[in-house]
């Protein structure tokens, strides 16, 4: 009775063993973790990068319009007191001064184009935007290398732990960690971009 219960007793190496196993699965879990953590940065970052894109090509339009209203109104302006001035010397001064007064109105209407406070749709308010849009783009463009490579990382370190849990080889333990480690850091860069790794940022 006493070697069959000495017998069901793991022995200090299987505890042991089992041990590390459990360290193995635990470790694998968070870098799993990890890795959707990663990928919902990922996948943030691709969206803001198309929408911001988006909205500044938007911008741009808008601004656009406004700059060929504007240069149509000045040229209405022009050619009203053109009118006046040139092409209707025998007119009374009444349809003179109406004509003036029109194209006073039109360049009025062309100046309030360069800013509108109120309603954020100025030239100058709609380049901002526009410039706005730009730079968050460009930095969720930033971004996306970070998390690719960390996403790589993070699925190799998966991958060697896992070989380790298998088959017990802890000489690979080490390359999981560093994997792991590697792949933690980029993630986080790509969403703090705490520095520029050269061909990466």
């Amino acid at each position: 009775m006493e070697s069959q219960a000495k017998e069901s007793q793991p022995t200090a190496e299987e505890a042991k063993k089992e041990r590390f196993q459990q360290q193995c699965s635990i470790v694998i879990s968070l870098i799993a973790a990890l890795l959707l953590v990663n990928n919902m940065g990922a996948g943030n970052a691709s969206s803001q990068a198309a929408f911001e894109n988006a909205n500044a090509i938007n911008t741009f339009a808008f601004y656009q319009a406004k700059n060929i209203r504007q240069n149509d109104l000045n040229l209405s302006a022009n050619t009203l007191d053109g009118i006046a001035n040139t092409a209707l010397p025998l007119a009374n001064e009444d349809a003179k001064k109406l004509l003036r007064e029109q194209a006073q109105a039109y360049r009025t209407k062309a100046a309030s184009y360069e800013s509108e406070p109120d309603t954020g749709e100025g030239k100058k308010e709609l380049l901002q935007k526009a410039r706005q849009a730009e730079a968050l783009r460009d930095l969720a463009l930033r971004q996306g290398p970070y998390f690719d490579f960390a996403s790589l990382l993070l699925q190799l370190s998966i991958i060697l732990f896992s070989i380790v849990l298998i088959t017990n080889r802890k000489t690979l333990f080490a390359s999981g960690i560093i994997a792991g480690v590697l792949g933690t850091f980029l993630s986080m860069n790509g969403f703090f971009l705490w520095i520029t790794i050269p061909g990466l940022g």
